[in-house]
């Protein structure tokens, strides 16, 4: 009996070990890091709280004045205003969908004055583009799945600020999902033109649809970009009017259970970090 119960005894604390190791191998390497053709993997960095950058005084945290708010049903969606400051993470309204920095790098995200409220501010631009020493920094939620839109209508977008020394190679504004393997939908602001583009991948596909604005928005000034999936057309939107489009197979579905990213689409050295300000970020779709 002594001999059955020490036995029973082993495999329980056995059990523990393998579960406290598997948490552990889930904070260290977070599913934003997963390899897409455009990057190689890199360090991960554990998550972390937004640090106040630089006259921000003593601003609120991130939370409930961040306006973040979901919606339940077929219809879901969120919304990030970060009007809080930057601390504490953000969760919207139904408890969900939590953001948190992540940086590598030396990084730092600040706080910038905009429409009243406030933005986010992410590093500067980078003299060697990709390599290690760069400042990376993004902000990043745990597993959307609620967001996937399937087959069905998705909007998405940012208010953004570049000016015309900040273009790069690749600046991701939102992403959610990767293009290989996966899929995906992405704003992004790649190119020394500054022209913003927007993207998804199918689940299962190795098509990818881009939508390219004809126009540059590195200006100086803040500009609203929203991107619609929906009646077999990807469109790119700029300040209220439309900047182009693409057709897109009905058929296409996007569904992954990976983080939204904001600023780029991980922490390594080729994450595509955006450079300037964000504001306003919004996901809303109907599967």
């Amino acid at each position: 009996m002594r001999r059955r119960r020490r036995l029973l005894l082993c495999a329980l604390l056995a059990g523990l070990v393998v579960v406290a190791g598997l948490a552990v191998r889930w904070v260290a390497a977070p599913s934003d890091e997963r390899a897409d053709l455009s990057t190689r993997p890199g360090t991960s960095a554990r998550p972390g709280p937004f640090v106040p950058g630089p006259g921000m005084g003593s601003a609120p945290g991130v939370g409930p004045a961040s306006n973040a708010t979901a919606a339940h049903g077929s219809e879901a969606g969120i919304r990030y205003t970060f009007d809080g400051g930057l601390g504490e993470p953000v969760t919207d309204a139904a408890g969900r969908l939590g953001l948190r920095a992540r940086r590598a790098g030396g990084g730092q995200l600040s706080a910038v004055a905009h429409d009243g409220g406030l933005a986010v501010r992410f590093p500067p631009r980078c003299e060697h583009y990709g390599a290690e020493s760069c400042a990376r920094a993004i902000v990043q939620s745990g597993p959307a799945g609620f967001l996937n839109p399937g087959r069905g209508s998705i909007t998405y977008g940012a208010t953004v600020l570049v000016q015309p020394n900040e273009t790069s190679k690749g600046a991701n504004v939102v992403q959610k999902g990767f293009s290989v393997g996966d899929s995906q939908f992405k704003l992004q602001v790649d190119g020394e033109a500054g022209q913003p583009s927007c993207v998804i991948v199918g689940t299962g596909s190795s098509a990818i649809f881009v939508a390219v604005a004809a126009r540059s928005i590195a200006d100086g000034r803040w500009h609203r970009i929203a991107c619609s999936r929906g009646n077999s057309l990807l469109t790119v939107v700029v300040d209220g009017a439309e900047a182009g489009r693409t057709a897109v197979p009905p058929s296409l579905s996007i569904a992954n259970d990976d983080p939204l990213c904001i600023g780029g689409k991980g922490t390594s050295a080729n994450n595509d970090q955006f450079v300037g300000a964000i504001d306003d970020v919004f996901v809303t779709r109907i599967a």
